[in-house]
Protein backbone atom coordinates (compact mmCIF):
# COMPACT_ATOMS: atom_id res chain seq x y z
CA UNK A 1 0.00 0.00 0.00
CA UNK A 2 1.78 3.32 -1.23
CA UNK A 3 1.69 6.36 0.79
CA UNK A 4 0.58 9.78 0.21
CA UNK A 5 2.81 12.02 0.09
CA UNK A 6 2.32 15.71 1.37
CA UNK A 7 2.64 18.37 -0.77
CA UNK A 8 5.40 20.69 -0.15
CA UNK A 9 4.40 23.41 1.97
CA UNK A 10 5.41 27.25 0.43
CA UNK A 11 6.53 29.12 3.24
CA UNK A 12 4.25 32.59 3.31
CA UNK A 13 6.04 35.54 2.04
CA UNK A 14 8.28 37.05 4.76
CA UNK A 15 7.30 40.78 4.11
CA UNK A 16 4.36 41.98 1.53
CA UNK A 17 4.62 45.26 3.09
CA UNK A 18 5.73 47.85 2.02
CA UNK A 19 5.82 47.19 -1.72
CA UNK A 20 3.61 44.86 -2.16
CA UNK A 21 5.88 42.31 -3.50
CA UNK A 22 6.43 38.74 -2.91
CA UNK A 23 9.60 37.34 -1.32
CA UNK A 24 10.82 35.70 -4.17
CA UNK A 25 10.97 38.94 -6.43
CA UNK A 26 13.47 41.83 -5.91
CA UNK A 27 12.19 44.45 -3.81
CA UNK A 28 13.32 47.92 -4.59
CA UNK A 29 15.18 49.11 -1.72
CA UNK A 30 13.32 53.04 -1.35
CA UNK A 31 12.11 54.81 1.52
CA UNK A 32 8.86 52.70 1.58
CA UNK A 33 10.91 49.52 1.94
CA UNK A 34 12.30 50.85 4.90
CA UNK A 35 9.32 51.93 6.19
CA UNK A 36 7.96 48.90 5.87
CA UNK A 37 10.58 46.45 7.97
CA UNK A 38 10.12 49.60 10.68
CA UNK A 39 5.78 49.11 10.43
CA UNK A 40 6.49 45.25 10.76
CA UNK A 41 8.64 44.95 13.25
CA UNK A 42 6.54 47.61 15.11
CA UNK A 43 3.37 44.95 14.38
CA UNK A 44 4.52 42.40 16.26
CA UNK A 45 6.96 44.09 19.00
CA UNK A 46 4.44 46.86 19.70
CA UNK A 47 7.49 49.67 19.39
CA UNK A 48 9.39 51.22 16.79
CA UNK A 49 12.68 49.59 15.74
CA UNK A 50 15.97 51.36 17.48
CA UNK A 51 19.87 50.35 16.46
CA UNK A 52 19.94 48.46 19.53
CA UNK A 53 16.90 45.92 18.02
CA UNK A 54 18.62 42.39 17.80
CA UNK A 55 18.55 40.21 14.11
CA UNK A 56 16.69 37.44 16.65
CA UNK A 57 13.61 40.86 17.21
CA UNK A 58 13.36 41.29 13.30
CA UNK A 59 13.49 37.21 13.09
CA UNK A 60 10.79 37.18 15.54
CA UNK A 61 8.66 39.63 13.37
CA UNK A 62 9.33 37.43 10.33
CA UNK A 63 11.93 39.98 9.23
CA UNK A 64 15.04 37.79 8.17
CA UNK A 65 18.75 39.16 7.41
CA UNK A 66 18.03 42.54 9.44
CA UNK A 67 18.73 44.22 12.70
CA UNK A 68 18.60 47.74 14.03
CA UNK A 69 22.22 48.39 12.82
CA UNK A 70 21.78 47.22 9.73
CA UNK A 71 19.29 49.32 8.54
CA UNK A 72 20.48 52.28 10.46
CA UNK A 73 23.90 51.88 8.20
CA UNK A 74 21.90 51.86 5.07
CA UNK A 75 19.89 54.89 5.42
CA UNK A 76 23.05 56.97 6.98
CA UNK A 77 24.83 55.34 3.45
CA UNK A 78 22.02 55.22 1.07
CA UNK A 79 22.04 53.38 -2.20
CA UNK A 80 21.76 54.57 -5.41
CA UNK A 81 17.96 53.80 -5.63
CA UNK A 82 17.43 55.04 -2.18
CA UNK A 83 19.59 58.41 -2.28
CA UNK A 84 17.31 58.77 -6.02
CA UNK A 85 14.08 58.35 -3.99
CA UNK A 86 11.90 61.98 -4.05
CA UNK A 87 10.41 60.60 -0.32
CA UNK A 88 14.01 60.35 0.94
CA UNK A 89 14.96 63.54 -0.22
CA UNK A 90 12.19 65.11 1.53
CA UNK A 91 12.98 63.11 4.54
CA UNK A 92 16.84 64.15 4.75
CA UNK A 93 15.94 67.77 4.34
CA UNK A 94 13.50 67.79 7.24
CA UNK A 95 16.35 65.65 9.21
CA UNK A 96 19.48 68.53 7.99
CA UNK A 97 17.04 71.35 9.14
CA UNK A 98 16.30 69.77 12.47
CA UNK A 99 20.11 69.80 12.58
CA UNK A 100 20.89 66.11 12.52
CA UNK A 101 24.00 66.07 10.37
CA UNK A 102 23.85 62.01 9.80
CA UNK A 103 20.62 62.89 7.97
CA UNK A 104 18.15 59.97 7.66
CA UNK A 105 18.56 57.22 10.44
CA UNK A 106 16.25 54.42 11.81
CA UNK A 107 14.90 56.77 14.48
CA UNK A 108 13.91 59.28 11.73
CA UNK A 109 11.73 56.74 10.02
CA UNK A 110 9.52 56.99 13.42
CA UNK A 111 6.19 57.67 12.03
CA UNK A 112 6.34 60.46 15.22
CA UNK A 113 9.42 61.92 13.56
CA UNK A 114 8.05 61.51 9.67
CA UNK A 115 5.02 63.52 9.58
CA UNK A 116 5.15 67.00 9.31
CA UNK A 117 2.04 69.66 8.52
CA UNK A 118 1.26 70.34 5.08
CA UNK A 119 1.04 73.40 3.71
CA UNK A 120 -2.33 73.86 3.71
CA UNK A 121 -2.56 73.22 7.57
CA UNK A 122 0.30 75.34 7.72
CA UNK A 123 -2.00 77.95 5.64
CA UNK A 124 -4.90 77.28 8.26
CA UNK A 125 -2.98 78.38 11.04
CA UNK A 126 -1.34 81.34 9.54
CA UNK A 127 -5.27 82.73 8.87
CA UNK A 128 -5.12 82.79 12.94
CA UNK A 129 -2.59 85.27 13.24
CA UNK A 130 -3.29 88.65 15.60
CA UNK A 131 -1.38 90.82 17.02
CA UNK A 132 -0.68 90.69 20.90
CA UNK A 133 -2.47 93.70 21.79
CA UNK A 134 -3.72 94.99 25.63
CA UNK A 135 -6.74 93.99 26.53
CA UNK A 136 -8.38 93.78 30.00
CA UNK A 137 -5.71 95.02 32.67
CA UNK A 138 -5.17 91.85 34.53
CA UNK A 139 -4.56 89.67 31.72
CA UNK A 140 -0.68 90.56 31.72
CA UNK A 141 1.81 87.81 31.94
CA UNK A 142 4.13 88.01 34.91
CA UNK A 143 5.52 91.06 35.77
CA UNK A 144 6.65 92.04 32.42
CA UNK A 145 3.18 93.52 31.31
CA UNK A 146 2.80 91.81 27.98
CA UNK A 147 -0.23 90.56 27.24
CA UNK A 148 -1.39 86.74 28.81
CA UNK A 149 -2.14 83.99 26.08
CA UNK A 150 -5.33 83.24 25.34
CA UNK A 151 -6.24 79.05 25.82
CA UNK A 152 -4.49 77.52 22.79
CA UNK A 153 -2.69 80.65 22.03
CA UNK A 154 0.92 80.65 20.84
CA UNK A 155 3.70 83.12 20.22
CA UNK A 156 4.77 83.06 16.65
CA UNK A 157 8.80 84.29 15.76
CA UNK A 158 8.25 85.63 12.18
CA UNK A 159 11.93 85.98 10.43
CA UNK A 160 12.87 89.74 10.32
CA UNK A 161 12.94 89.54 6.48
CA UNK A 162 9.60 88.33 5.91
CA UNK A 163 8.36 90.88 8.72
CA UNK A 164 10.24 94.17 6.88
CA UNK A 165 8.18 92.97 4.09
CA UNK A 166 4.80 92.70 5.00
CA UNK A 167 5.47 96.39 6.93
CA UNK A 168 5.98 97.68 3.67
CA UNK A 169 3.67 95.91 1.67
CA UNK A 170 0.85 97.22 4.48
CA UNK A 171 2.41 100.60 3.52
CA UNK A 172 4.01 101.34 7.06
CA UNK A 173 7.59 102.32 7.88
CA UNK A 174 9.90 99.03 8.61
CA UNK A 175 12.92 101.38 9.50
CA UNK A 176 10.53 103.26 12.24
CA UNK A 177 11.39 101.26 16.13
CA UNK A 178 7.40 102.06 16.94
CA UNK A 179 6.62 100.57 14.00
CA UNK A 180 8.82 97.13 14.61
CA UNK A 181 8.01 97.06 18.35
CA UNK A 182 4.28 97.19 18.00
CA UNK A 183 4.33 94.73 14.83
CA UNK A 184 6.75 92.17 15.91
CA UNK A 185 4.37 90.43 18.72
CA UNK A 186 2.31 88.28 16.92
CA UNK A 187 0.51 85.40 17.93
CA UNK A 188 -1.63 81.97 15.93
CA UNK A 189 -4.36 79.65 17.30
CA UNK A 190 -3.57 76.61 18.25
CA UNK A 191 -5.44 74.10 15.40
CA UNK A 192 -6.33 70.73 15.21
CA UNK A 193 -3.63 69.66 13.12
CA UNK A 194 -0.92 72.00 14.95
CA UNK A 195 -2.25 69.99 18.44
CA UNK A 196 -2.37 66.29 16.58
CA UNK A 197 1.54 67.35 15.74
CA UNK A 198 2.77 68.59 18.85
CA UNK A 199 1.25 65.31 20.44
CA UNK A 200 3.62 63.19 18.18
CA UNK A 201 6.65 65.54 18.78
CA UNK A 202 7.04 63.36 22.11
CA UNK A 203 5.70 66.57 24.62
CA UNK A 204 2.81 67.48 26.22
CA UNK A 205 -0.63 65.43 26.09
CA UNK A 206 -3.99 66.42 25.11
CA UNK A 207 -4.73 67.77 28.70
CA UNK A 208 -2.43 70.30 28.28
CA UNK A 209 -3.28 71.92 25.26
CA UNK A 210 -4.64 74.79 26.63
CA UNK A 211 -1.31 76.28 27.88
CA UNK A 212 0.66 75.20 24.87
CA UNK A 213 2.23 79.23 25.21
CA UNK A 214 4.24 77.49 28.79
CA UNK A 215 5.80 74.94 26.77
CA UNK A 216 6.33 75.83 22.91
CA UNK A 217 6.21 78.87 20.19
CA UNK A 218 6.83 78.56 16.62
CA UNK A 219 9.28 80.35 14.19
CA UNK A 220 8.55 80.95 10.63
CA UNK A 221 11.78 81.68 9.23
CA UNK A 222 12.82 83.77 5.74
CA UNK A 223 13.62 80.70 3.89
CA UNK A 224 10.14 79.07 4.39
CA UNK A 225 9.97 76.72 7.38
CA UNK A 226 8.43 76.45 10.44
CA UNK A 227 9.54 75.25 13.41
CA UNK A 228 8.17 74.29 16.56
CA UNK A 229 10.54 75.57 19.75
CA UNK A 230 10.52 74.05 23.20
CA UNK A 231 10.84 76.73 25.63
CA UNK A 232 12.03 74.53 28.50
CA UNK A 233 14.75 73.18 26.61
CA UNK A 234 17.47 73.93 23.39
CA UNK A 235 15.74 72.09 20.99
CA UNK A 236 13.10 72.29 17.80
CA UNK A 237 11.50 70.21 15.48
CA UNK A 238 10.91 70.73 11.97
CA UNK A 239 6.87 71.26 11.12
CA UNK A 240 6.71 71.69 7.61
CA UNK A 241 7.60 74.16 5.01
CA UNK A 242 5.62 77.37 3.88
CA UNK A 243 4.44 79.70 0.63
CA UNK A 244 6.86 82.88 2.20
CA UNK A 245 4.62 84.96 -0.14
CA UNK A 246 1.39 83.96 1.01
CA UNK A 247 2.46 84.69 5.02
CA UNK A 248 4.03 88.16 4.03
CA UNK A 249 0.53 88.85 2.32
CA UNK A 250 -1.59 87.53 5.14
CA UNK A 251 0.46 89.73 7.87
CA UNK A 252 0.78 92.37 5.82
CA UNK A 253 -3.34 92.43 5.52
CA UNK A 254 -3.23 92.25 9.74
CA UNK A 255 -0.46 94.91 9.75
CA UNK A 256 -2.85 96.78 7.65
CA UNK A 257 -6.18 96.40 9.73
CA UNK A 258 -4.52 97.05 13.26
CA UNK A 259 -5.57 100.31 14.99
CA UNK A 260 -2.22 101.12 16.68
CA UNK A 261 -0.14 100.56 14.00
CA UNK A 262 -2.57 103.39 12.15
CA UNK A 263 -2.25 106.00 14.86
CA UNK A 264 1.55 105.61 14.60
CA UNK A 265 1.40 106.08 11.00
CA UNK A 266 -0.11 109.30 11.88
CA UNK A 267 2.59 110.75 13.91
CA UNK A 268 5.75 111.89 12.85
CA UNK A 269 8.38 109.84 14.36
CA UNK A 270 9.99 112.07 16.98
CA UNK A 271 13.66 113.71 16.82
CA UNK A 272 16.20 111.33 18.63
CA UNK A 273 18.33 113.43 20.75
CA UNK A 274 21.17 114.26 19.67
CA UNK A 275 24.11 112.11 20.36
CA UNK A 276 26.62 112.80 22.90
CA UNK A 277 30.57 114.17 22.05
CA UNK A 278 32.80 111.91 23.32
CA UNK A 279 36.42 113.31 23.69
CA UNK A 280 38.83 111.86 21.12
CA UNK A 281 41.62 109.91 22.07
CA UNK A 282 44.70 111.25 22.38
CA UNK A 283 47.06 110.83 20.06
CA UNK A 284 49.61 107.91 20.11
CA UNK A 285 52.89 108.05 22.17
CA UNK A 286 52.02 111.79 22.80
CA UNK A 287 52.38 113.49 26.60
CA UNK A 288 48.53 113.30 26.94
CA UNK A 289 48.28 109.26 26.64
CA UNK A 290 50.86 108.88 29.22
CA UNK A 291 48.92 111.06 31.78
CA UNK A 292 45.62 108.80 30.56
CA UNK A 293 47.07 105.89 31.27
CA UNK A 294 49.27 107.29 34.81
CA UNK A 295 45.80 108.14 35.99
CA UNK A 296 44.06 104.85 35.33
CA UNK A 297 46.37 103.41 38.21
CA UNK A 298 44.02 102.42 41.67
CA UNK A 299 45.68 103.35 44.50
CA UNK A 300 45.22 100.77 47.50
CA UNK A 301 47.41 100.97 50.72
CA UNK A 302 51.13 100.95 49.96
CA UNK A 303 50.40 99.81 46.22
CA UNK A 304 49.23 101.33 42.69
CA UNK A 305 47.06 98.21 40.86
CA UNK A 306 47.03 98.07 37.09
CA UNK A 307 43.83 98.50 35.62
CA UNK A 308 42.29 95.50 33.40
CA UNK A 309 42.84 96.76 30.05
CA UNK A 310 46.22 96.94 28.63
CA UNK A 311 48.38 99.62 28.72
CA UNK A 312 50.45 100.57 25.48
CA UNK A 313 52.71 103.06 27.69
CA UNK A 314 53.72 100.62 30.15
CA UNK A 315 57.42 100.56 29.72
CA UNK A 316 57.18 104.37 30.32
CA UNK A 317 54.98 104.45 33.53
CA UNK A 318 56.93 101.52 34.93
CA UNK A 319 60.09 103.82 34.36
CA UNK A 320 58.81 106.50 35.91
CA UNK A 321 57.14 104.89 39.09
CA UNK A 322 60.35 102.92 39.83
CA UNK A 323 62.54 106.08 39.69
CA UNK A 324 60.00 107.63 42.83
CA UNK A 325 60.45 104.26 44.40
CA UNK A 326 58.55 101.68 43.39
CA UNK A 327 58.82 97.90 42.98
CA UNK A 328 57.05 96.31 40.31
CA UNK A 329 55.18 92.93 41.20
CA UNK A 330 54.60 91.26 38.46
CA UNK A 331 52.51 88.06 40.14
CA UNK A 332 50.44 90.69 41.71
CA UNK A 333 50.08 93.22 38.86
CA UNK A 334 50.67 95.99 40.83
CA UNK A 335 53.45 99.01 42.10
CA UNK A 336 54.37 98.56 45.58
CA UNK A 337 55.74 101.63 47.95
CA UNK A 338 57.85 101.33 51.06
CA UNK A 339 56.15 102.30 54.16
CA UNK A 340 55.12 106.05 55.07
CA UNK A 341 54.90 106.78 50.64
CA UNK A 342 50.91 107.68 49.65
CA UNK A 343 50.99 106.19 45.85
CA UNK A 344 48.37 108.43 45.02
CA UNK A 345 50.60 111.93 45.95
CA UNK A 346 53.24 110.22 43.61
CA UNK A 347 50.87 109.66 41.27
CA UNK A 348 49.60 113.57 41.69
CA UNK A 349 53.08 114.84 41.25
CA UNK A 350 53.90 112.23 37.94
CA UNK A 351 50.55 113.86 36.22
CA UNK A 352 51.35 117.55 36.76
CA UNK A 353 54.75 117.25 35.69
CA UNK A 354 56.75 117.58 38.62
CA UNK A 355 59.13 114.33 38.11
CA UNK A 356 59.85 113.06 35.25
Amino acid sequence: MKRKTNPAQVPAPQLELPLGQQATQEAVRNLSYYIGLGKVFATYHKRWPTVESTREEFRAARVHDYDGQRIDRELRFPAPSLEADPAYRALLEHCLADGMTDGVNLASLDPRYRTVLDEDDIAALFDTIVLARAGDPDAVRYATGVPAHRPGELTLHIGDTIGAQALGLAGLDPDDPRVLAAGVAVRVQATGALKDFIDRAGARGPAAHEHLADDYLLEAGDGGRLFLKFRLRADRRYAGGFAVDRLTRKLASVYRADPVLAGLCATALPDLPPAPTLPAAPAPHSDEELREQLAALEPEGRSLNLPIQQLSRFADIRRALEQAGAVFSAHRQRFDFEEGVEPARVVERLLSGAAR
